[in-house]
């Protein structure tokens, strides 16, 4: 991995780091928070990518980018309501899992070949999700709810991922972020209406969490993540994201008092373990790319 790719990963990270505790100090509805997020986003990236120009959309490129705007919607819209079920550690941990379900999909969609070492690490980290759902079995079925909803939420990240990693060399970056930051604003409007969620936040304060949540994880973290995919493997970028966990979990004890359960440390391990597999250097097995 070059040094330029490395450092705008490390940077998505501790931005996107920001977007659970964020989201908990925000006083209002969990899905309206998901709601907010995109439109600000949407509200300050359409301008700019008006502005630069450049190539509309083909008729052939308009279906995959609202499909990844759908599926980046569902992440949100399945995820933010899941802090509010499950503790942030648990939950952070759960939908980082992203990489999972972008190995399983990419011999598929990216025409890639799993090996051993990405099966090793895929069931580390699956025992990993295992021990934190079993712990919080034990805690409610609330819990349990916020982390079926966390795992969904990762499914339709790595789906909006996959598309992505397939749109990224023929869309320029802002453009494509603008129409699925846009796609991602109209389909939790859609579930709002739908489910009857209240839409405004509680107090005039909370507008300063979610313009944070949309300038910081959103337009400085998701927007890096997406132009790594044009550098490096999706699974890589995935992978780095696992480190996420460990810093909204500071996080969320500095800010919210909220410390980990004590189950979740040793599942978050098992997770992190998988990270450390996948990335360490020098190994002979790894996904790679087949000739098509």
């Amino acid at each position: 991995m070059r040094i330029p790719a490395a450092l705008g990963l490390a940077v998505a990270v501790l931005a996107v780091s920001w977007g659970a505790p964020l989201a908990r100090l925000t006083h209002a509805a969990p899905l309206a928070v998901a709601l907010w997020r995109m439109v600000l986003a949407s509200a300050l990236i359409v301008p700019f990518a008006l502005l630069r120009g450049g190539p509309r959309l083909t008729r052939a490129q308009r279906r995959p980018v609202a499909l990844s705007g759908l599926l980046l919607g569902l992440h949100f819209g399945l995820w933010i309501p899941s802090l509010w079920l499950t503790t942030v550690s648990a939950s952070v941990v759960l939908v980082t899992t992203m990489p999972l379900w972008v190995l399983l999909a990419s011999p598929r969609f990216l025409g890639t070949q799993i090996r051993r070492r990405n099966l090793l690490s895929f069931l580390l980290a699956i025992a990993g999700v295992a021990v934190i759902a079993w712990g919080d079995v034990h805690i409610s079925p609330r819990a349990l709810l916020g982390d079926a909803m966390a795992l969904g939420g990762a499914v339709a990240g790595a789906g909006y991922l996959v598309v992505g990693k397939r749109l990224r060399h023929e869309v320029p970056l802002v453009r494509y972020l603008a129409w699925v930051y846009g796609g991602a604003a109209v389909t939790l409007a859609a579930g709002v209406l739908a489910l009857g969620a209240p839409v405004w936040p509680e107090d005039a304060r909370s507008w300063w969490t979610l313009l944070a949540l949309a300038v910081g994880p959103t337009l400085i973290g998701h927007s890096l993540l997406n132009w790594a995919l044009a550098h490096v493997e999706a699974y890589r970028v995935n992978l780095t994201v696992l480190l996420e966990p460990v810093l909204a979990s500071l996080w969320a004890w500095i800010f919210l008092v909220q410390a980990p359960p004590l189950h979740v440390v040793p599942g978050a391990v098992l997770v992190i373990a998988a990270l450390v597999i996948e990335l360490w250097p020098g190994g002979p097995a790894e996904v790679t790319a087949r000739p098509t």
